[in-house]
């Protein structure tokens, strides 16, 4: 999987070859979104390999 600094570097350099100089602030809308982006993925990940959850019926109560 790709490394955060990685697709920020190519954003940012595909941004500047179309003519257009990123500020500041775009830039900090760029590496957050592309950090929540990657979390949501990793959340997923864990999601689909997490085994299913198997419900286990209650014995009797105890008194």
């Amino acid at each position: 999987m790709l490394k955060q600094k990685v697709i920020e570097a190519a954003l940012i350099e595909a941004a500047r070859l179309s003519g257009h100089e990123l500020s500041n602030q775009e830039q900090l809308i760029l590496r957050s979104r592309i950090s929540a982006t990657l979390a949501a993925r990793e959340r997923h990940r864990q999601r689909i390999d997490a085994r299913p959850y198997q419900w286990k019926k209650a014995g009797p109560p105890h008194r």
